[in-house]
C-alpha cells in the first residue's frame, strides 16, 4: 500500500468548482452579447454593409476576447472549462444579436436615403 500523497504532490489545477465556472461562462456570454449589440448599433448607424459589417463584429469579438484573456493573466483554464472558451464561447449567439441590431439600426437610419 502506498502512503497518501503529500500536499506538494497534489495537482490542484484539476480541481474546479462547477458553479463558479458556469457563472464565469454566463458573464462572458453577457459581455459578448452586450459588445455585439453595441457594435451592431454602431455598424448600422455608420451604414456599413456586406463583409465590412461582419469584419466589425469579428474585430469587436477579438478585442473582447483578448481583453479577457489578458485579464485572467493569460491562463483561463482555472476560470473556464477549456482555455478556448475565452475565444469561442457564445460567439454564434452574439453574432445573431449583432446581425439583428446591425440591420435594425441600418434600416432606421438609412432606409429613406
Amino acid at each position: 500500500m502506498e502512503p497518501p500523497p503529500e500536499s506538494a504532490d497534489i495537482d490542484f489545477s484539476e480541481i474546479f468548482a462547477g458553479d463558479k465556472i458556469a457563472f464565469n461562462t454566463q458573464k462572458l456570454n453577457y459581455c459578448r452579447v452586450f459588445a455585439a449589440i453595441a457594435s451592431g448599433c454602431v455598424a448600422g448607424v455608420l451604414g456599413l454593409t456586406g463583409l465590412l459589417g461582419f469584419f466589425v463584429f469579428f474585430v469587436t469579438s477579438l478585442l473582447l476576447s483578448a481583453g479577457l484573456y489578458l485579464k485572467v493573466g493569460c491562463e483561463p483554464t482555472p476560470y473556464f472549462r477549456q482555455s478556448s472558451d475565452v475565444w469561442f464561447e457564445g460567439v454564434m449567439q452574439a453574432m445573431l444579436s449583432y446581425i439583428f441590431f446591425w440591420t435594425l439600426f441600418y434600416d432606421i437610419v438609412h432606409v429613406y436615403q
